[in-house]
């Protein structure tokens, strides 16, 4: 029941009609597809519930998925119409992964958790050179994080464009800052210098989180150049200065578990 209930935080889910009613599900398919001219091979690194995973195949593209938790994966089976043959699924770490691969993606999807938080080891100069090198020439990195752009909040999506930019040469962020589905921050990264958002079709997308979607996807946010640093393998302090954000984030977290229960009643 824990490992479910993790599983629920993470997406939320309409078994009537098998979408998501989460923003981020959409963004991470949506984004690859806009800033990518011809999506065929995407590495999803983060499995989670298999959403993401599931769309991508359902629209002809090859998924290769990366899970570092062997246990969700029989839980988005049964409970969210994940179908693990479907993909070529590997149960192992995102970085150790990318840092052996010798095959090429249009798109990394690169949406791994722990449990309130980005994996440090997968959000450094290093890592993204890594994923760099993994992507085709026009391919694109999609990242879904959680953050904050306030004044003296923005550490950590100020850091990610810093580190991000060091290493690709185009990079876009999308969100929403105010209202429902604020908080995910969406970076797209790619080696093209002119990399621009093309047309989407979102008439897929659930009516529950469509104005969401579409909003997110009509903006890029500006981040404050003066914030964050460059993160590396050797000095990488976000969990020092994201914490309180990260601590917000569990508190909004519990009281939309508690609104859950009390709208669906007792188990």
């Amino acid at each position: 029941l824990q490992r479910l209930q993790t599983l629920v935080r993470t997406n939320t889910y309409d078994p009537a009609t098998g979408k998501s009613t989460s923003l981020f599900t959409y963004m991470l398919r949506y984004l690859a597809e806009g800033y990518t001219t011809n999506l065929q091979d995407v590495l999803c690194i983060g499995v989670g519930v298999g959403i993401a995973p599931k769309e991508l195949v359902r629209n002809g593209v090859k998924v290769d998925a990366i899970e570092i938790n062997p246990d969700v994966i029989p839980l988005a089976e049964k409970f969210f119409d994940f179908d693990p043959s479907q993909v070529n699924l590997q149960i192992q770490d995102g970085r150790y992964f990318i840092n052996r691969t010798e095959k090429k993606y249009d798109a990394i999807l690169l949406d791994a958790f722990l449990g309130d938080s980005s994996p440090s080891h997968l959000m450094t100069r290093e890592a993204f050179e890594q994923m760099k090198r993994t992507l085709r020439p026009d391919g694109v990195l999609v990242i879904n994080s959680f953050g904050d752009l306030g004044a003296g909040k923005d550490f950590f999506v100020a850091s990610l464009h810093k580190t991000l930019s060091s290493v690709f040469a185009s990079v876009r962020v999308h969100g929403l800052v105010d209202g429902p589905g604020s908080g995910n921050i969406f970076f797209a990264a790619s080696a093209r210098p002119d990399l621009k958002l093309g047309a989407v079709n979102t008439s897929d997308v659930h009516p529950e989180v469509a104005s969401e979607v579409r909003a997110s996807l009509a903006q890029t946010l500006s981040i404050n150049p003066k914030s964050g640093q460059i993160l590396t393998d050797d000095f990488n302090p976000v969990e020092f200065h994201d914490s309180a954000n990260r601590e917000e984030h569990r508190r909004r977290l519990a009281f939309s578990i508690r609104r859950l229960q009390e709208q669906t009643g007792p188990r």
